[in-house]
């Protein structure tokens, strides 16, 4: 992780290849809110009675690592951080989607499609089969190899949570026409 310290006292952080700007805590003080009495004695309160300031963002309003963040971000808050109950994220919700869609797919698939190390992929795997979702079973025409197969509670909770993704998704659909999401999507995978 690299940084600096940025103007106005914010540290700048990157991490991998999106940077987040962690903010100090006076600049994320709102006239409303409270602070943790653990917080205090680093918190400066804004003026009550002073009207909205305009920040200026400076490199990051044209920052596209910054901006993609912010998506990212707004969607989390939309409910695709824990898709459903048991804090199912984006990995094990994208295991459970490519194993519907390509039964009997191996796991080293799974981590290429999705762009996460085959050591996290174990992991999802397993955590998928503890719940009873997901099952190993050995290929008939590679003996050492193992696919992933949806069970019937599997192919059921991908079911829920495709549709609670796609509500979470809905706002896009207010924002954007189709040809405006679908380039989006378009220009987004090709940065990936």
């Amino acid at each position: 992780m690299q940084g600096l310290r940025g103007s106005g006292g914010a540290w700048v952080e990157w991490h991998a290849v999106c940077f987040v700007q962690a903010m100090t805590t006076e600049t994320m003080l709102t006239a409303n809110s409270s602070v943790a009495a653990g917080d205090r004695s680093n918190a400066t309160r804004l003026d009550d009675g002073a009207p909205p300031r305009l920040v200026d963002m400076g490199i990051l309003s044209r920052s596209l690592s910054f901006h993609v963040r912010k998506a990212q971000l707004a969607l989390q808050r939309r409910g695709l951080r824990n898709v459903a109950a048991g804090n199912i994220g984006p990995a094990e919700f994208g295991t459970l989607v490519l194993c519907e869609q390509n039964p009997g797919l191996a796991q080293f698939q799974i981590a290429a499609a999705l762009d996460i190390d085959k050591a996290s992929v174990v992991a999802v795997v397993d955590r998928l089969e503890e719940l009873g979702w997901v099952m190993r079973r050995r290929s008939n025409q590679d003996r050492r190899r193992y696919g992933l197969h949806l069970t019937q509670a599997g192919a059921h909770q991908a079911e829920v949570l495709r549709k609670q993704a796609q509500q979470a998704e809905s706002f896009a659909h207010d924002l954007f026409s189709p040809a405006e999401l679908n380039q989006l999507l378009t220009l987004l995978g090709r940065l990936a």
